[in-house]
């Protein structure tokens, strides 16, 4: 019976005294056995170190070493040395999932007796809370007893508190209640340790070595005590500066908990009279001189003792400044690489480590890989979002929210469920893939939610044209029919009857049943176990254990639904919830895959001190000291509350320090984080980070030691600079490098300097290289890459285009918005994909479909509009967008009877076609002019329609204009007759000079053209010769909604009127423009017109227009020439195979404000080669006066030739 402790600080070497003695005792009493204990984390690599260790001593000589009298364990393991064979520890182990389960049903039995808990169950992550609480409670020896006891003691003060624990109580009993005998936690494990060794093992010829633990738990100390009094040696290995047998150090000391552990295990030998040998002192360094100085001064520094005097400038101690992450990773990464390829270091030497790596996840592998540097990564990878985890959670959504698409598409593209073929041979993933593309393509175009479209017994047809196109169903159609229906039928067949049968699973056994044989049939973890094997074949070691562990968590997370909840009635929402919280605490266990790799770990992990270059990264103020503070159910104060209490009941007991006492360990973590390397400790942190808005601040820490050391901050560099020399930073495996020189070059280009003779030599290096040197090429080649598409060649116009376009107008508009994009929507017919939507075509195509509906109504009845009332009107309408509405003739309608939104919207669309109806009838009482027909097609090879405007363009090319007019109305005035066109629009619309003159806007004009091309044709011949153009208008259809103030003092019709004025372009002629409003008719009116936005009559009896939109047959001529020529000049570019990247620009609008393909052109004004066309503003005089210049140098071209 002894105790011995071995003192120093963490840059001592503590090893070596405690192999000596430990060499000693085997050699002495060879019989005797001898167990070494640490932390769980550094289990294996001590045991590997302590036993080469063991040999040097004892047998140097020997080739092979074996020493069957000393075990090296954690706590856990000695528990598995000592009872493996005992019942308590057959006993099925409960995973975090099982207690989940088991405080989740607890909560639920036990809800009515519950105060505060009741209401928290279904939040996300208060289960798991609750597990981590009583877990605590568990390992500080608090027992439901201890806690009704401190509940009785506490003042009133905290209600807070005794309402927690309260609740805390009844959950922690029921919970001891229901283990009982049933399940065994690691945590009971100690304590039935304890008790087991306490009675029923001789310790006499046992002697115990602990190393590198600073604080115990209370159960570990319990087992500790028994230790101490029941075997022959205790040895400890602390890092302390001395013994503290009496008085406690300040709680801000550096050594603080080691010295609070010194002195417990102190007391207990001396209360069971254990001989307390004189304290030994490890002597050796097992750092670097640098390092001991910064071991020195960081104890010297915590403590206000005199500082002392510095040393000359460190060489092994470094600090980095990154610009971010990425940067300060690939340094370290690059340097471990360099480092390596020296001869000196193997990867094995090098520990990386940082706070929290989960900042680091993203870039510590692509990085890594990049350099190929073999690491093992020490951070934790949650099980919940592996894909069979979200397949799980997609299935239980699809039948809760009644097959969404997002859910349904959710399970299908897991990848894990996969249809069958006739031979029972699971479907080819390449082919499954393009077959739920089209599918999904298909479900958003029609909008199929609801689970009646997928369980439906007809098969869906694809279609690809849209209605109206005249498609035919091709065999092309009939393969994607088929792939779809496959999707389809699969789901009918394997979604619906699991649901079927998961819901009348009376119990949890039967439900958990119910999911696993679904599972297994559906070929789940066939799947899974493919991927394990592609994993293995590409040699990641780490994925390929995935799959199976998550198969396995989940078989066990079934096997503890059937052993804690069997026999409860199954409530579906709480199934879902229950896998979720199982999986929601499973982490995949890895395992280094080799032994000689760079280990990335967290500082606040204790490390095994077995390596040479420590690397510590994110050394910023707000992790270094670190100000986490991790959230728990009780709160500091609470905390600090009950742990005082709890002390008076039973001293044994203890509670996880609070955030002050965690936050005054800190220096300590780090602490033993900058011992960890025996040889060079190098400090990075980013300058930038992606979360936080403003820059990071270097670590208070890090200052320190570099304003005591006189360090330097070295900056690594984001980017090499052209003509630097000293490129090591950017030197890595070629793949990386490469990607460096790229940079450089670019940099060189940008500032017209020469790159370096260190570039130009990697430059050679790399150009040469037999498996780099074509992409070396092709990438360098990208710094001489313009964004500037090439002219087509005329092959591919005529394969494109053919030598006809037969286009509409506004087809052009688009070619002369941005001629690139019209290539590459109408050359090469990208589009994108089809969403089920009320488009503004559709509901344009309502309006415009309902009013040439009553116009023919009207006409065909031989009825005169004004003169019908109010009724009649109604039913007029009514009787059109019911035919209309029909979905059997017109399916594009079919979308406003999918939802009830969509009902609203549809109720909407005909109120405003009431009132437009309304609307034409008012204005048809104040206007001589008469809708002469509507829906007036020219060259869509409609018989009654008129001919199309053809151009030739040379070469034996032309280009054909199609289009329709809404409405073109006629008044006769003595003996000419007037033709307007009416365009609806459903949204407003001004006719523009300039627009109009830049070819954006042309439609108006266009159709001018056509009719007065088809003169003719519309009227008989003796009138036609003295026909004239009236204009064009466009009238907004809507449903106007009034402001109180506007219908003020005067008649509510007169407002609607105004709101619903047509404007446009008029012909300046007196005969036409009195008819045009019969209030002009009077000969004493002077004012506004009421149908037509911007005309009055002036005093003089003069019609004038606002804006100047009234036109002379000449300048209307001259308009409608330069729009043929606009027609022509588009036709002559795209045939010569003009695809520029010219998008308009004109005020503040751009031709790429809605594009579509703006990452196809990847336009960017910053570039040299890219810019907008800038249309500079023209009014109407402009606009007349520069289309005359234009077409008197035409002519003189013309009459030249």
């Amino acid at each position: 019976m002894s105790l011995q402790f071995i003192l120093g600080s963490a840059g001592q070497d503590h090893r070596t005294p405690m192999v000596t003695a430990l060499a000693q005792q085997v050699t002495a009493h060879p019989t005797d056995q001898s167990y070494y204990l640490v932390p769980n984390h550094i289990k294996f690599e001590t045991e590997v170190d302590v036993l080469s260790a063991l040999k040097e001593q004892i047998a140097p000589e020997q080739a092979l070493f074996a020493q069957t009298q000393v075990q090296v364990f954690s706590f856990t393991r000695l528990a598995w040395f000592f009872m493996k064979n005992e019942p308590i520890y057959q006993l099925p182990r409960i995973s975090p999932a099982g207690l989940n389960m088991l405080i989740y049903q607890i909560i639920q039995t036990h809800a009515d007796e519950l105060t505060i808990f009741r209401g928290e169950v279904d939040r996300p992550g208060f289960v798991s809370q609750l597990a981590t609480q009583l877990a605590e409670f568990k390992v500080g020896q608090v027992t439901a007893g201890d806690l009704m006891s401190a509940i009785e003691q506490l003042d009133t003060m905290n209600t807070d508190l005794q309402a927690k624990l309260h609740d805390l109580m009844i959950i922690y009993e029921a919970f001891e209640t229901q283990m009982m005998g049933k399940f065994v936690e690691n945590t009971d494990l100690l304590n039935q340790l304890a008790t087991y060794l306490e009675q029923q093992v001789d310790l006499q010829h046992a002697h115990f070595y602990l190393e590198g633990f600073s604080q115990l738990s209370a159960q570990e100390r319990q087992l500790v005590a028994i230790l101490i009094q029941r075997s022959a040696s205790v040895t400890v290995a602390l890092n302390l500066d001395h013994g503290y047998p009496q008085k406690l150090p300040d709680k801000t000391t550096l050594f603080f908990q080691s010295a609070k552990l010194y002195q417990q295990l102190y007391l207990v030998a001396q209360a069971n009279r254990v001989p307390i040998l004189i304290d030994q002192q490890a002597k050796t360094a097992r750092v670097s001189a640098d390092l001991q100085a910064l071991d020195t001064y960081w104890q010297a520094s915590q403590t206000l003792s005199p500082q002392p005097s510095a040393v000359e400038k460190p060489t092994h101690i470094q600090i980095i400044q990154a610009a971010n992450r990425y940067v300060e990773v690939s340094r370290v990464a690059t340097q471990i690489r360099q480092l390596v390829a020296t001869g000196n270091y193997r990867y094995r030497d090098f520990l990386v480590l940082t706070r929290h790596l989960d900042a680091y996840q993203t870039v510590i592998d692509p990085i890594f890989q990049a350099q190929a540097v073999p690491y093992f990564d020490d951070a934790d990878i949650r099980m919940a979002d592996h894909p069979f985890v979200e397949l799980l959670n997609a299935l239980f959504d699809v039948q809760r929210r009644n097959y969404r698409y997002a859910d349904v598409f959710r399970v299908l593209k897991s990848e894990l469920l996969l249809p069958r073929d006739a031979d029972g041979e699971l479907m080819a993933v390449p082919a499954y893939r393009q077959a739920l593309a089209l599918t999904e393509n298909f479900v958003l175009k029609n909008g199929l939610e609801g689970q009646h479209w997928w369980t439906q017994d007809k098969d869906w047809v694809y279609n690809r044209f849209a209605v109206g196109d005249g498609g035919v169903q091709t065999t092309r159609d009939d393969q994607i029919s088929a792939q779809i229906n496959r999707i389809r039928r699969f789901v009918k067949q394997t979604l619906p009857p699991f649901f079927a049968r998961l819901k009348v699973a009376a119990t949890y056994t039967d439900a958990a049943a119910v999911l696993y044989q679904f599972v297994a049939n559906a070929g789940v973890s066939e799947r899974l176990m493919t991927w394990r094997d592609q994993a293995i074949a590409a040699e990641d070691l780490t994925k390929a254990g995935q799959p199976e562990q998550t198969w396995a968590a989940f078989c066990d997370i079934l096997d503890e639904f059937h052993t804690i909840l069997g026999d409860l009635p199954t409530v579906l929402p709480d199934f879902q919830a229950l896998l979720q919280a199982g999986f929601a605490g499973a982490k995949f266990s890895q395992i280094p895959s080799t032994l000689d790799q760079v280990v990335i770990s967290e500082s606040g992990i204790v490390q095994a001190n077995n390596r040479k270059i420590t690397f510590i990264m994110g050394a910023t103020a707000d992790t270094m000291p670190d100000n986490q503070i991790p959230t728990t159910l009780l709160a500091d104060n609470d905390r600090q509350d009950l742990s005082a209490r709890l002390q008076q009941v039973d001293d044994g007991t203890y509670l996880r320090d609070d955030a002050a006492t965690q936050l005054a360990g800190e220096p300590y973590l780090n602490y033993l984080a900058f011992m960890s390397g025996s040889e060079r400790l190098i400090f990075s942190y980013p300058a930038m980070s992606d979360d936080a808005r403003s820059g990071l601040q270097l670590s208070p820490y890090v200052a320190r030691i570099k304003d005591y050391f006189g360090l330097s901050i070295d900056i690594a560099a984001a980017n090499p600079v052209a003509e630097d020399e000293a490129i090591l930073p950017f030197v890595g495996t070629r793949r990386t490098t490469l990607r460096h020189l790229v940079q450089a070059s670019h940099d060189s280009q940008l500032r017209e300097v020469p790159l370096s003779r260190s570039w130009l030599y990697v430059l050679n290096l790399l150009r040469t290289d037999p498996t780099y040197g074509e992409l070396t090429t092709k990438l360098l080649g990208s710094l001489s890459y313009r964004n500037v598409p090439t002219q087509l060649t005329p092959d591919i116009v005529t394969q494109l285009y053919g030598t006809k376009i037969n286009t509409s107008i506004s087809k052009l508009e688009e070619y002369y918005a941005n001629p690139y994009a019209y290539f590459l929507k109408y050359g090469l017919n990208l589009q994108e994909r089809d969403v089920f939507a009320l488009s503004p075509a559709s509901t344009g195509e309502f309006f415009h479909a309902t009013l040439d509906g009553l116009m023919k109504l009207v006409n065909d009845q031989k009825l005169n509009l004004a003169a019908l009332d109010d009724q009649q009107l109604r039913e007029m309408t009514d009787e059109v967008m019911a035919k209309l509405l029909d979905t059997t003739e017109n399916p594009q309608f079919a979308i406003l009877e999918s939802s009830h939104r969509m009902g609203y919207i549809r109720q909407q669309l005909m109120k405003t076609m009431r009132q437009m109806a309304k609307t034409l009838q008012e204005q048809s009482k104040r206007t001589k002019l008469r809708p002469k027909r509507t829906e007036v097609q020219f060259g869509l090879g409609d018989e009654r329609g008129l001919a199309a405007l053809s151009f030739d363009v040379g070469k034996r090319r032309q280009v054909t204009v199609r289009g329709r007019i809404d409405r073109l109305d006629a008044v006769q005035v003595k003996d000419k007759t007037y033709l307007g066109i009416v365009d609806y629009k459903s949204s407003e619309h001004k006719f523009s000079y300039q627009e109009a003159y830049y070819g954006r806007a042309m439609q108006m004009l266009t159709y001018l053209d056509a009719v007065k091309q088809n003169l003719p044709t519309l009227l008989d011949a003796p009138t036609a010769k003295d026909a004239e153009l009236a204009g064009a208008v466009y009238l907004h259809l809507q449903n106007p909604i009034l402001k109180a103030a506007e219908v003020l003092g005067e008649d509510p019709l007169t407002s609607l009127l105004k709101a619903e004025q047509y404007q446009g372009l008029l012909l300046d002629d007196p005969d036409l423009l009195t008819n045009l409003d019969t209030l002009f008719g009077t000969p004493d009116y002077s004012g506004s017109s009421l149908l037509f936005r911007g005309l009055r009559r002036t005093k003089t009896g003069k019609i004038t227009s606002y804006g100047k939109l009234l036109v002379n047959s000449n300048e209307l001529d001259l308009l409608l020439t330069h729009t043929e020529r606009l027609i022509k000049r588009a036709a002559t570019d795209i045939f010569d195979g003009r695809v520029d990247l010219a998008p308009f620009r004109e005020q503040n609008r751009t031709a790429l404000q809605y594009s579509p393909y703006k990452s196809v052109m990847q336009f960017d004004p910053l570039l040299k080669e890219n810019n907008y066309r800038d249309l500079p503003s023209l009014n109407k005089d402009d606009v007349m006066a520069r289309i005359a210049a234009e077409q008197e140098q035409e002519a003189t071209d013309e009459h030249e030739i």
